[in-house]
């Protein structure tokens, strides 16, 4: 089992029904965006994320890491506060 640590940059797919999705996250490392793919449902743009899981290399779509789990942390950084904000999520304000 590994563990990959980035921001999330691009959700590109998500299936509402069962929560599968696929979303690129910047992570030192790597130059380009690594594609996460699982259940990753609850994940926003802009989140910092520490993903559980194993490469696999998928014949038509190439390398990507499945994530097994995840957790989820607010984001710390401008740029990740400015994604988070411009995700189009609801303000759930007290």
């Amino acid at each position: 089992m590994e563990y990959l640590s980035g921001v999330v940059e691009r959700i590109t797919f998500e299936n509402a029904e069962n929560g599968f999705s696929v979303i690129k996250i910047k992570t030192k490392g790597f130059t380009d965006l690594v594609t996460v793919v699982g259940s990753l449902a609850a994940v926003n743009v802009g989140s910092i994320i520490r993903i559980k899981g194993e490469w696999k290399m998928d014949s038509k779509f190439g390398k990507q890491f499945a994530a097994q789990d995840y957790r989820e942390t607010l984001p710390a950084t401008v740029t990740g506060i400015q994604k988070y904000l411009g995700s189009g999520l609801d303000c759930v304000c007290p």
